[in-house]
């Protein structure tokens, strides 16, 4: 097995590639709901969809005495976008744009 396939197939690896892509899903329907004129790159917004989606599933079960759910479950998603959602209203305020 070459380097390049023990990477891909590694679980580290493929773990990686699928929160980044929850991420950017998250971050690109955030801005779809509260649109502006951020100019934010497809790096912030897939970390901004990343810290929803913590914020979402880490600290609001937490602080609401809600339920857990998986983050790539549909429940998770969603819970995700609020999170992201507000994030992207904390960066308006915060950058003023």
């Amino acid at each position: 097995m070459t380097y390049v396939n023990m990477v891909l197939n590694h679980p580290w690896f493929n773990l990686f590639v699928l929160w980044s892509l929850l991420g950017l899903g998250v971050g690109v329907v955030a801005k779809i709901i509260i649109p502006g004129s951020e100019n934010m790159g497809w790096i912030r917004t897939i970390l901004l969809g990343l810290a929803g989606s913590f914020i979402g599933n880490f600290l609001t079960p937490r602080v609401f005495h809600w339920p857990k759910y998986n983050a790539f479950s549909w429940e998770g998603i969603a819970i995700g976008i609020g999170g992201a959602v507000i994030l992207v209203l904390v960066n308006r305020v915060v950058t003023r744009s």
